[in-house]
């Protein structure tokens, strides 16, 4: 008999029902990879999307507003298309804050602002899959 092997399911996207998405450009600093599940904010002077910044008072940008539902690469500073989530329900443990790079500091305050804004997070557990072959 083989060893028990306990894997974890990935059933992969953020989104879990439904959603609303707006094209948009998100302003980002230089060449960097922005994650799935990053949460993002609308710059109150551009207009464009930038990444959340928790606490952040800079042109709203601590004000969470929309979620990338997949990971871009940039190759310099400037600005990036996207189709960003701006309402629906997403995977509250795929949320990610982007100077994190995890979601290690999405709290309740993060999670109700997102919900004052139509995107409500909801806890998720993937099951595990017992593999004794």
């Amino acid at each position: 008999m083989g060893n028990l092997t306990i894997t974890a399911l990935d059933y992969g996207s953020i989104i879990l029902q439904g959603g609303e998405f707006k094209d948009d450009l998100l302003t980002l600093g230089g060449a960097v990879t922005v994650l799935e599940g990053t949460i993002l904010a609308r710059d109150s002077v551009s207009l464009k999307l930038v990444p959340f910044v928790k606490g952040g008072a800079t042109n709203e940008n601590g004000i969470p507003k929309a979620v990338l539902t997949y990971p871009i690469t940039s190759t310099g500073a400037g600005d990036v298309p996207v189709r960003a989530l701006i309402a629906g329900e997403v995977r509250e443990e795929r949320l990610v804050i982007d100077a994190d790079g995890d979601n290690s500091n999405v709290d309740n305050k993060v999670l109700d602002q997102l919900r004052a804004y139509g995107i409500t997070p909801a806890s998720v557990t993937d099951l595990g899959l017992a593999d004794n072959s």
